[in-house]
């Protein structure tokens, strides 16, 4: 069994992004054999015209669906988080960080149910400033949704150029339950 396919393997199985050392680990190969597998591996799927990639977010690697696919798979699976729930996500990804009252004047009083859900699903953290709470995103939420960014601009210019969002507060987010 070649180090490729174990690592390939790895990768498919895992429900999250993992760093090269942790699929050594989990195959029993050095990490300079799985270094090399994923370089190959990254260069093999990035080349191929099929519906899945392997995506590099920071310095972990995971394989997922390519965007344009997501679609098919969304009419198979069973959405974790309902259309609302999204689009105060896609909010609070946007503005971050955002007071919790700001974000209630945008979307209205259900985002104190969503900030608790998202918060239980550690997508966001939050910090009490004055009266009101802080929120931001946290790194699972990037890893989870594949995006390669480290601070809140990053995020920003990704939802900008990915989901057509952009202007002032008073905007919202037309088009932010798109994941």
């Amino acid at each position: 069994m070649s180090v490729k396919a174990k690592v390939e393997a790895v990768l498919f199985s895992s429900d999250e992004p993992l760093r090269v050392g942790e699929i050594a680990e989990i195959i029993g190969e050095e990490v300079s054999a799985v270094s090399k597998a994923v370089k190959e591996l990254l260069k093999e799927y990035a080349e191929r015209e099929g519906a899945i990639e392997i995506k590099r977010i920071g310095n972990k690697y995971v394989m997922q669906l390519k965007s344009e696919y997501l679609d098919y798979a969304y009419k198979l699976g069973k959405k974790e988080l309902e259309d609302d729930v999204l689009k105060t996500l896609a909010v609070i990804a946007y503005y971050q960080p955002v007071k919790q009252s700001e974000l209630r004047d945008m979307l209205g009083p259900k985002v104190y149910e969503h900030v608790d859900l998202l918060k239980k699903k550690n997508f966001i953290y939050t910090r009490r400033v004055g009266k009101t709470v802080e929120i931001r995103t946290t790194k699972y939420f990037a890893e989870y949704f594949g995006i390669d960014a480290k601070n809140p601009d990053e995020i920003k210019r990704y939802l900008m150029n990915r989901l057509g969002m952009g202007g002032d507060k008073d905007e919202e987010t037309e088009g932010s339950s798109d994941r």
